[in-house]
C-alpha cells in the first residue's frame, strides 16, 4: 500500500493545485519515504487541547444537550460550572474524550431520571425530563480518564520537538529511569 501511495504522490508533479493531506495518531510509524521533499514534506503537530480549547469543545458538544438546573441555578450557571470543571479537571483529554464525557454524563442523567420514574406511583401525570446537571458531568469525569496516558504524552512531546527541529529534553526523572549509569 505504501508503494502504491508513493507512486501516486510522485505522479502528481504535473498537476498543479492538488494537495494531499494525511493525519495520524501514530507518527512514529510513518515510513521515512513518505516524508521526503515533494511528498508529505510539511509536518504539523496538533497538540491536545488547552484549557480554553477544552471549554470551546465542551460548548460545541453541549449545544444540543438539555441542561438541568441544580436547584435554583439557571442553565447558564450550570454551563459555567461545567466549563470550569472541564478547564480544571480534564487536563490531557482530547476532543473525543470530552465528547465521551458528555455522553457518559447523559447516561448518568438518564439513569437518574429512570430511577425517579420507578419511584413514582402509576397515577403521576408529570413525567420528569432527562437533563444533564453539573453533578452528572462530575460523575462522568470521575468515571472516565483521558485516552492518552502521561507516558504517551511525553513521547508525543519529544516527537513534537524532533519534528520542529528543537532539541529533545528529558526531565530529571526520565534521565534517571532511562539512564543505565547513574551520574554522581
Amino acid at each position: 500500500m505504501v508503494n502504491t501511495l508513493l507512486t501516486e504522490l510522485d505522479g502528481l508533479e504535473s498537476r498543479k493545485g492538488i494537495y494531499v493531506i494525511a493525519a495520524t495518531n501514530r507518527p512514529d510509524m510513518i515510513d521515512p519515504a513518505m516524508v521526503r521533499p515533494g511528498r508529505l514534506d510539511k509536518l504539523l503537530y496538533v497538540d491536545l487541547p488547552s484549557p480554553v480549547e477544552r471549554v470551546e469543545i465542551l460548548r460545541t458538544v453541549m449545544r444540543k444537550v438539555p441542561l438541568g438546573a441544580d436547584g435554583a441555578l439557571s442553565r447558564e450557571t450550570v454551563l459555567t460550572e461545567m466549563e470550569k470543571m472541564i478547564e480544571d479537571r480534564a487536563d490531557g483529554y482530547s476532543g473525543a474524550d470530552i465528547t465521551s464525557v458528555v455522553r457518559e454524563a447523559g447516561v448518568i442523567a438518564l439513569r437518574r431520571t429512570l430511577g425517579t420514574l420507578e419511584m413514582m406511583d402509576g397515577n403521576a401525570t408529570d413525567t420528569p425530563s432527562v437533563s444533564v446537571t453539573s453533578a452528572d458531568l462530575a460523575g462522568a469525569l470521575d468515571k472516565l480518564s483521558p485516552s492518552v496516558s502521561h507516558a504517551q504524552r511525553r513521547k508525543y512531546e519529544a516527537l513534537r520537538s524532533k519534528l520542529s527541529g528543537l532539541p529533545v529534553r528529558l526531565s530529571k526523572e526520565e534521565k534517571r529511569v532511562d539512564s543505565p549509569v547513574d551520574v554522581v
